[in-house]
């Protein structure tokens, strides 16, 4: 074929001057079907998936399309290069081996996987020639319809121009590469540019002459200048004169290799003639060959640390100073997990109340100190610190010291102790001398003490009042609503099922009376009413009482021993008892555990009541401290809810009966709490009760009076929905509600009420406050004020009558009682229009 070498260097031309495969292999196709003496074929590259399956991408190809619809596809295709990944092909074959596929039946040909689709042109012979460029496959060429079949002649005669063919599309193939490769530099030099230009610390590049050869906005920041001053000189410029020297020596062992690496802090000079403190960390960068580059240098303003560091320091300098002017010892006292005791700071003022030298060896041993408390006093001052330390509680407590020379000085101390990691607690805290005025201060402090005491206790008892009587509305206000509705009939075993709950309701109430009584208790003027109890029906109440909460915790409660047994008691303390006992019982129990409760006539005189659990049980430590009011033994910690109450509260009742109370327990293997009273006779007649009946609520008739609005002040939901509730057996009694004290106000002002409902303790204000912004209200001077709240304070109750309220009515609410009131209040507002 003599044109052969002319279409060869004619292809060779076309590539070097379009550098386009598509053009030129547009080109050159038709000249390969006619040296071919083809009907259509095609020029492929071959790619590869990303696990190295072979598919290919068509540079060019014949115009076979038999119809619209494979025009179009053509068409869409043609640009971005029609892709064919079946390898279940004559061409496939090609591609897969890697050698030449001579089909001369092609129909018939068993390396075809399938047939044509409907419409296109008819393959009877096929030519497909893998290009190789070196060992690497690069393209394909398929020929398709030569009349007298494929040979390997022709394959010869064509093999220089297919050669050509591989060298060009190897180019094209390290163009992409190249440009692929060349965009990935310009997009990593652009991140690193991204990143230098927008780091948060200053960044330079710096010659071995000192001259900047780079530096971040950051760093001309930080140094006051711009980047062209910067390229324009040296660090020197920058460097405050103090610290020249060190950076000129640490260049020159950076330049010189004998370091790689280094932080230090050192000053900028700013042109303002500021200093600015820079940490630095500056690494020496050398080439492939060792040579020395450039270092690169990451600077931290540290301006703030630095100054804050001075004031830190003139502080401490300050502080010293005060400390060792202030009356008695400013101190920090250590105990480490050994027990050992150490006084790693006190002031100048440990020589006067000590008699010690600061920083002599009581550092080290602080038994200098505390050979120094009176004798009959150590144990008490150490375990109280000790049990502090503990808790990691404030630690306060007055004692008296025995001095060399000055003999006796009483001293007061108080201390906040820290755990340290290593295990070790220091307190900080404060000695001073009060023995000049103790006695002169002491009946001022009892009364302050007092009138502390006092203070503390009524506020206790004022919050716990509030807090328990306020689930307790409704849980008895909506028992009450049921029971003495009218309209709403119920059978006989609904009532009864209400009445366990309204007497467990008031049971729980006179509960409440119980724990505001605690202070009574404690100075034994609790009234009690003992009398023969029998206990077969006090453990069913209190079985009753207390069975919700065992199912609900998968506990079961047992009962065991005779039932003729019965003691000197007074019957609602001896349930609160037993209650209690169960309660904590089922509640520091397992799931599906086990509460026995066994009674037993010990001999003539005691009975004996043991309730056993299968709970977690408590070590020694525990109950040394079981029965002290709010301790609940770390329970705090856990989800299990307790005031730590409860076992103080049960241990004077039982003594206050004449009786005592005891426990056995292992960590793991449960608790077991013996009560034992006094044995008594059992009555004549039928057997006392023991709990507490509730009446009916005698529910006063409705009235077909005219409409009235109660504006009804409240931050409580339940509380709410119970007086929404009630109200409805008023017909014509229309409910507003007020959920904060400024809404009730400005609720009032805006369309004032025929009655004022107001609970004594919302969100943002008191009733009282709230009484005190409308008290000048010409419009609401008529209107009857009702306070309704858990606060049952006699003090409380007498200041809000005093303020202005016509009626002071207490939570858990006695239904008929409120009915009642509104009634009466109405009916003279009514009267009054």
């Amino acid at each position: 074929m003599p044109e052969l070498g002319a279409l060869i260097r004619q292809l060779q031309s076309q590539f070097v001057r379009s550098a386009e495969p598509h053009r030129v292999f547009d080109a050159l196709l038709p000249e390969l079907l006619r040296l071919g003496e083809s009907e259509y074929g095609f020029i492929a590259e071959v790619w590869r998936q990303p696990d190295g399956t072979p598919y290919l991408k068509i540079f060019t190809l014949s115009n076979i399309a038999w119809d619209t619809a494979s025009r179009e596809q053509v068409e869409r295709q043609r640009v971005d290069g029609m892709e064919f990944h079946n390898l279940k092909t004559l061409f496939g074959a090609a591609l897969v081996t890697g050698e030449t596929v001579i089909a001369n039946d092609a129909p018939n040909d068993p390396r075809r996987g399938g047939g044509l689709p409907h419409g296109h042109q008819a393959l009877n012979t096929f030519l497909g020639v893998p290009l190789h460029y070196g060992s690497e496959l690069v393209g394909m060429i398929g020929l398709a319809n030569r009349r007298p079949g494929y040979d390997r002649a022709l394959l010869d005669a064509l093999d220089p121009l297919f050669q050509s063919m591989a060298g060009i599309i190897a180019s094209v193939q390290l163009d992409r590469q190249r440009r692929a490769a060349e965009s990935a530099l310009r997009a990593s030099e652009e991140r690193w540019r991204h990143s230098f230009e927008m780091a948060g610390a200053g960044i330079t590049q710096t010659g071995a002459d000192g001259r900047l050869l780079e530096v971040n906005a950051r760093f001309c920041e930080i140094v006051g200048r711009s980047r062209d001053e910067l390229l324009a000189g040296s660090f020197r410029e920058l460097t405050h004169p103090d610290d020249l020297a060190d950076d000129e020596d640490l260049l020159r062992r950076l330049v010189a290799g004998q370091v790689l690496r280094e932080n230090r802090e050192k000053r900028y000079l700013r042109p303002d003639g500021t200093t600015l403190w820079v940490q630095l960390t500056v690494t020496a960068v050398f080439d492939a060959q060792g040579r020395f580059l450039h270092t690169v240098t990451v600077a931290l303003d540290i301006d703030q640390r630095r100054r804050a560091e001075a004031a830190l320091q003139e502080r401490e300098a300050l502080f010293t100073k005060l400390a060792d002017r202030v009356p008695g010892v400013l101190l920090q006292f250590n105990v480490d997990a050994q027990g050992v005791a150490r006084v790693p700071y006190a002031s100048r003022g440990l020589r006067d109340l000590f008699e010690l030298d600061p920083d002599g060896a009581v550092r080290d041993d602080a038994r200098l100190m505390i050979e120094r408390v009176a004798k009959g006093q150590r144990k008490r001052v150490w375990e109280t610190l000790e049990r502090a330390g503990q808790r990691l509680e404030p630690w306060a407590i007055e004692f008296e010291v025995d001095l060399p020379s000055r003999g006796r000085r009483a001293v007061e101390a108080q201390g906040s102790p820290e755990r340290l990691p290593d295990g070790s607690t220091t307190w900080h805290g404060y000695i001073s001398d009060i023995t000049d005025r103790k006695q002169a201060d002491a009946a001022l402090m009892n009364a302050q003490a007092a009138a502390r005491a006092n203070e503390a206790k009524t506020e206790f008892l004022s919050r716990m009042s509030h807090e328990l009587r306020t689930p307790l509305n409704a849980v008895l206000g909506f028992t009450q609503l049921l029971l003495g509705d009218p309209s709403a009939p119920l059978q006989d075993g609904q009532r009864a099922r209400l009445g366990h709950i309204e007497r467990a309701g008031q049971h729980l109430l006179a509960m409440i009376g119980d724990v505001l009584d605690l202070s009574r208790i404690e100075t034994g003027s609790l009234p009690l009413q003992p009398q023969p109890v029998g206990l077969s029906a006090l453990v069913s109440e209190s079985f009753a009482l207390v069975l919700p909460t065992a199912h609900a915790s998968g506990v079961t409660l047992i009962r065991r021993g005779p039932g003729d047994l019965h003691v000197t008691a007074d019957p609602m303390r001896l349930r609160q008892v037993l209650v209690n006992l169960l309660s904590n019982a089922v509640k520091y129990n397992r799931s599906g555990g086990q509460v026995v409760v066994e009674t037993e006539g010990v001999d003539e005189h005691t009975v004996r009541i043991a309730v056993t659990d299968t709970g977690m049980g408590m070590t020694p430590a525990q109950q040394l401290h079981l029965f002290e009011p709010f301790n609940r033994l770390g329970a705090e910690r856990s989800s299990i809810e307790g005031t730590g109450l409860g076992l103080a509260i049960t241990l004077r009742l039982v003594e206050l009966m004449d009786g005592r109370i005891s426990v056995h327990s292992q960590p793991g293997s449960g608790s077991t709490f013996h009560v034992e009273l006094r044995r008594a006779p059992a009555p004549p007649g039928t057997p006392v009760a023991t709990g507490q009946t509730v009446p009916d609520p005698s529910m006063p008739a409705a009235s077909d009076s005219a409409p009235h609005s109660v504006l009804y002040a409240e931050d409580n939901r339940l509380n709410i929905e119970l007086v929404q509730q009630l109200l409805l057996l008023r017909s014509g009694c229309e409910l507003r509600v007020a959920y904060t004290g400024r809404e009730a106000i400005e609720s009032a002002r805006r369309e004032p009420p025929d009655l004022l409902l107001i609970d004594m303790h919302l969100g943002d204000m008191s009733g009282l406050e709230v009484l005190d912004a409308l008290r000048d209200d010409a419009a609401l001077a008529q209107v009857p004020r009702i306070a309704l709240s858990a606060d049952a304070q006699p003090q409380v109750v007498r200041a809000a009558r005093e303020r202005g309220f016509d009626e002071y009515l207490t939570k858990p609410v006695d239904v008929a009682e409120l009915l009642r009131c509104l009634d009466r209040h109405l009916s003279i507002r009514r009267t009054a229009r």
